[in-house]
């Protein structure tokens, strides 16, 4: 059943865009969910993050700030596409770095999860959308996308509405599982979320990824 009602929502997302061809979000240039000039003019992240996570944009600015939420609770996984292409084009260096570490496997690409309740209700998962289009930007073999190794065990109190530090940490902690294990042992991996703030989801993916045995986890986000 819930996998029917995600299949009718995608359906019906194309509908609507074949109907009504996306608009920019910033300009409302046609057939653009975010044109190229206003994608330039975002600013760039500021605030230091914690260690190992790198963000793109500074989430206070207003027109990625209204991305992320339409993508997030509006219904709009186009602008995915766009948000994992500039987060690719962005971290070209970064990707370069910890290729060394990788031996010649692929870069393991694992988006953050979201809980089974949320999935339901949005249809789909915005950072998965997000990773999924910063593989598709890479050569062959360079990503290998992986959404089965870690899932969200328990429903957390979206770390938005906690404003101090501690408690966010507090939120997060033990949230996460991994599965699937052997298939991260000895691998360098890029976890991917759309927001991080105090860094603690990330910071608690990456932890778990290496006690479990992973041999370089970094973590990119789109807006900090």
């Amino acid at each position: 059943m819930e996998k029917a009602i995600s299949t009718t929502k995608r359906w019906f997302n194309l509908f609507l865009e074949i109907l009504f061809p996306s608009k920019c979000l910033g300009c409302n240039k046609k057939g653009e969910a975010l044109c190229e000039n206003c994608i330039n003019n975002l600013r760039l992240a500021e605030r230091p993050t914690e260690d190992k996570i790198f963000a793109l944009y500074d989430y206070r600015d207003p027109l990625i700030k209204k991305a992320i939420w339409q993508l997030k609770y509006h219904h709009y996984p186009h602008l995915g596409q766009k948000l994992g292409e500039s987060l690719y084009f962005a971290f070209l260096e970064e990707i370069n770095e910890i290729r060394m570490f990788s031996q010649g496997s692929p870069i393991c690409i694992i988006p953050v999860p979201i809980s089974h309740d949320k999935r339901k209700v949005r249809g789909y998962n915005q950072s998965e959308i997000i990773a999924r289009n910063f593989c598709n930007c890479g050569e062959k073999n360079l990503f290998e996308f992986k959404k089965d190794i870690i899932y969200k065990k328990i429903n957390t109190i979206p770390q938005a509405r906690i404003e101090n530090r501690n408690r966010r940490l507090q939120n997060i902690k033990g949230a996460f599982l991994i599965k699937n294990e052997e298939q991260i042992k000895g691998r360098t991996i890029v976890v991917i979320d759309d927001v991080t703030t105090t860094g603690g989801t990330l910071m608690e993916i990456m932890k778990l990824l290496k006690h479990s045995g992973a041999k370089k986890v970094i973590g990119f986000a789109i807006a900090h």
